[in-house]
């Protein structure tokens, strides 16, 4: 009967966060993630803002939240695609940054997004900032897994460092999708166009083969 009673309780609160999300969620799209109070939020959800502080604190604890909901539902559809990417390397990778970038508009707008990359800077040691680093590796894990198939395939260099590679990519990603989510004028389109040019550079090159130093033992450690 206990453990019934526990389930139950279990099921309210979750039930709970839900709606308080989902609350959140539609306001900040609505309004901004600055403009809303949490107040706000409560009235949204139907529920007391007593319960909304219980149970997240503050407001950066339901972004927090927020963010992660949108790893766990991006989860799937990213490892469909590292599973089955592309055949051509650059066009897997260039594929998944714009995989990347429809899924982050799809859940969460672009000032939303600056307050989760600015965590590091203005938020440090936070939960919204461990949430980016997070992010980050998840990310990277993507990619190693991704690269270390084709790789497998002889489609890259056997000297290549997959691990350095993936958080090349990942950098670069991340840096243009901060130029975006601080420009309102940045369309999505221009946004995976930028990245596409940096990633066909890596793919590229930029020194001739017989140009290149015969120094192995510092690309191949992974």
């Amino acid at each position: 009967m206990a453990s019934k009673v526990i389930g139950l309780r279990e099921r309210n609160r979750q039930h709970r966060i839900g709606l308080i999300l989902g609350a959140a969620s539609r306001l900040f799209a609505q309004s901004g993630y600055d403009s809303t109070r949490i107040e706000e939020i409560a009235e949204a959800a139907e529920v007391a803002p007593a319960t909304v502080y219980n149970y997240f604190t503050n407001k950066a604890n339901i972004l927090t939240a927020l963010a992660a909901r949108h790893a766990y539902s991006s989860w799937a559809e990213r490892s469909a695609f590292v599973q089955n990417p592309p055949g051509d390397p650059m066009e897997a990778v260039q594929g998944f940054e714009r995989l990347l970038a429809d899924q982050a508009m799809r859940t969460l707008g672009r000032e939303c997004w600056r307050v989760i990359l600015s965590a590091p800077y203005l938020q440090p040691g936070s939960r919204l900032h461990r949430a980016g680093i997070i992010f980050g590796c998840l990310i990277e894990r993507h990619y190693r897994r991704m690269l270390r198939t084709f790789k497998e395939r002889d489609q890259l260099d056997a000297d290549v460092d997959i691990r350095a590679l993936a958080e090349l990519i990942t950098a670069i990603g991340t840096y243009h999708f901060g130029r975006f989510i601080s420009d309102e004028t940045m369309t999505l389109d221009a946004l995976k166009h930028e990245i596409e040019k940096h990633v066909l550079i890596i793919f590229l090159g930029v020194v001739p083969r017989q140009a290149r130093p015969d120094a192995p033992g510092v690309l191949a450690r992974h």
